[in-house]
């Protein structure tokens, strides 16, 4: 058997170099289906993220919810009665409600100057989010420097995140140019009296906020009774997860009905709660899962295709090394490595690509994509394993590679 000195040829990269067309074509389909992953996992994780915009600004250590609950803006209401109860245990501070479902709206006069603008009085669906104006919840300044717009109940806020089919002046998004413009919201007259910016989520292109009193108007539910969510405040040094058990068993103990109505959850629990059910039960998440997978085949098949073919038109010098007495694993190890200097090559550009990608997504669409480290990490190891299957397929076309077929 011949023994290698300490210094071997890279035949792997010799074989990528050789051909420089061929070894470009190569690396750049390889990235195309990279891209592909990043501009999946991209669209996923906005998902995720979209999911827990108005969460994360809700200032609360737990939440009060119905035990129907379906989504953020299918809450299902419970009776605020619940809510008094908990307010009643030593360690809570306070409990503030909150109210939100989806409403319909009723487009603002037509602006003529915009060549695209919804017909005057055309129909959508907007998320309606209120609250008490003496008990903020959101924590968002801009709405709280506004809070005396809303002591109007035919008065409302507008997300600037709103879509333009919603009808603002400029066209593009609403802004100063449409306060005082008036609308139906549920049916009842309303007027915009100012805007803020938080995002609108993915059950609905827009959002308002307005006061719990305006909401009561435009729904018929009585707010003082009942509400969409309970935010609890705990007292400090209280820790959240420990009192969520002690608050379960002792609302068990003033009234075994009470968890047949209402649940109880961290915030770290409502928000990883709201985000996997938009991730695998509803079909925009599995969409995107199902976008990776694909994107992850369709790679494997690009790399198998080029390393068996680059395999077939070696073999003649696969079974000469084979003749001269490199072994079966070394010839493999040549095949491997091509594969990983193909997962490298074309992982740079599709990064970079999906970097710019990324922003204009954002820019264009206010669609939340950004990259983060575990996805550049996540797809460098989604890129070797891919490449890494490949190439063991591909070995099997080394095992054609016999000296005897040299003669």
């Amino acid at each position: 058997m011949f023994r290698f000195g300490t210094r071997r040829t890279p035949v792997a990269l010799l074989n990528l170099l050789s051909q420089p067309a061929r070894t470009t074509a190569c690396i750049l389909g390889v990235a195309f289906a990279l891209l592909l992953i990043f501009m999946q996992l991209g669209f996923r994780g906005a998902v995720g993220n979209t999911a827990n915009i108005v969460y994360g600004k809700l200032d609360a250590d737990l939440f009060v919810r119905s035990t129907d609950y379906v989504h953020l803006y299918e809450p299902r209401m419970f009776e605020r009665s619940w809510l008094r109860l908990i307010e009643g245990h030593p360690a809570v501070e306070r409990i503030d409600p909150f109210f939100i479902m989806l409403q319909r709206w009723q487009n603002p006069p037509r602006n003529s100057d915009c060549s695209r603008a919804p017909p005057d009085g055309s129909f959508r669906t907007v998320g309606m989010m209120a609250m008490q104006i003496d008990r903020p919840v959101l924590d968002v300044p801009e709405i709280r420097s506004q809070l005396d717009k809303l002591k109007d109940p035919n008065a409302v806020l507008v997300d600037r995140a709103t879509r333009a089919e919603y009808g603002p002046k400029n066209c593009l998004a609403f802004s100063d140019k449409d306060i005082g413009a008036p609308f139906e919201l549920g049916g009842r007259a309303t007027r915009i009296a100012g805007h803020f910016k938080l995002g609108t989520g993915l059950a609905t292109n827009g959002a308002v906020l307005l006061s719990d009193v305006g909401y009561s108007m435009r729904t018929g539910i009585d707010t003082r009774q009942r509400a969409s969510l309970g935010l609890i405040h705990l007292k400090p040094g209280t820790s959240p997860v420990a009192f969520k058990q002690e608050l379960v068993r002792w609302l068990n103990e003033r009234d075994p009905h009470a968890l047949l109505a209402i649940q109880i959850l961290t915030k770290g629990e409502q928000l990883q709660w709201e985000r996997t059910r938009w991730l695998t039960e509803t079909p925009i998440g599995m969409i995107f899962t199902m976008g990776v997978i694909l994107s992850f085949i369709i790679g494997a098949a690009i790399v198998y295709m080029i390393l068996a073919n680059d395999v077939t038109a070696r073999l003649p010098e696969y079974a000469t090394l084979k003749a001269m007495g490199y072994s079966p694993g070394f010839l493999a190890r040549i095949v491997i490595m091509q594969a990983w200097l193909l997962a490298a090559f074309s992982y740079v550009p599709a990064v970079l690509v999906s970097l710019i990608l990324y922003k204009l997504t954002a820019d264009l669409s206010n669609i939340p994509t950004a990259m983060t480290w575990g996805r550049v990490f996540g797809v460098a190891g989604l890129a070797i394993a891919m490449c890494s299957v490949s190439g063991v397929l591909a070995v099997l076309k080394l095992w054609k590679a016999e000296p005897a077929s040299l003669f």
